[in-house]
């Protein structure tokens, strides 16, 4: 990533009016070789900057305008008698969001009936102590994005939301919303707590099961219809899919005969067909053909 300065000063800002701090970052990292003694720091309405000296978090500059040698910074007095352009010491400036942030956590969990289920989870948050922030996680790239602390608290959320999952049968799941909202609500508020973020709330946006024949069949019963007819529905439509001309009688849920001319093999035909036919006369006109048989033989 290449940084040009702008008369020694140190921002989030772009050249061309636009900003590292993207809608999805949370930390931004200036670049430190750019970081002079006579830099001056602007920090935004919606930023707080933590200057970093030593691995030590030396300075939390609120929005305005700083010079690097300011009371908050202990090598001031130093640098002041020294003339250093560049800083003697490893100097890092943090840029931390203090906007209001989304992250979604998805995964796999299963139901005490061992039915595969897909959840997503949308946290909403804030920092509010973007030094404990700042020294609390890691990053090798200039950001830290939403995307980087899912995967942060990815374990934790799917470990609450399999609590309450593993015990719970699939007809009732759907009831159990807010029981995970809450689960998941104090497991996270605790951890991002220790690391100087504010949970403001958590909501349950997508719990379906996995198999998605299954998701159609529990729509087909939330519609009204018994659980034997939305099975049977469920496999007609994929009869349909095939052009099975059973499809029909699935979903009506009546027996399905089909012509006999299109199940026999050809060479048998005739006798087979023959056979069917006798069994299908009337019983009068088969003892009937009986009788003239039996006279034909006693002329």
């Amino acid at each position: 990533m290449s940084v040009s300065i702008r008369g020694q000063v140190i921002s989030t800002d772009r050249e061309d009016g636009t900003s590292y701090m993207a809608p999805n970052v949370l930390i931004f990292r200036y670049p430190r070789d750019y970081v002079t003694s006579k830099s001056l720091i602007i920090v935004q309405p919606t930023e707080m900057a933590v200057v970093v000296i030593q691995g030590q978090v030396r300075a939390v500059l609120p929005p305005g305008s700083h010079n690097i040698q300011t009371p908050q910074n202990p090598l001031s007095s130093i640098l002041s008698q020294l003339r250093y352009n560049q800083l003697p010491y490893d100097t890092n400036v943090y840029f931390v969001s203090t906007t209001r942030h989304e992250v979604r956590i998805s995964g796999i969990s299963q139901t005490d009936d061992l039915v595969p289920l897909e959840y997503e989870v949308a946290a909403y948050y804030r920092v509010a102590k973007p030094e404990l922030f700042v020294t609390n996680v890691q990053f090798g790239n200039l950001t830290f994005t939403d995307s980087d602390l899912a995967a942060y608290v990815t374990p934790i959320v799917d470990q609450e939301v399999s609590s309450i999952l593993n015990h719970v049968k699939l007809a009732e799941v759907f009831k159990k919303f807010a029981d995970i909202s809450t689960a998941v609500t104090a497991a996270l508020k605790q951890f991002l707590m220790e690391i100087g973020i504010d949970l403001i709330s958590v909501r349950v946006t997508r719990l379906i099961p996995q198999d998605p024949e299954l998701r159609r069949i529990i729509q087909l019963r939330d519609l009204g219809l018994g659980i034997h007819e939305s099975v049977r529905m469920g496999l007609a439509r994929i009869m349909a899919e095939k052009s099975d001309p059973a499809a029909v009688n699935m979903a009506l849920g009546v027996p399905y005969y089909p012509q006999l001319s299109t199940i026999v093999e050809i060479g048998d035909q005739l006798g087979i067909l023959s056979a069917f036919a006798a069994l299908r006369r009337p019983k009068e006109q088969q003892h009937q053909e009986g009788e003239g048989k039996q006279s034909e033989q006693q002329q």
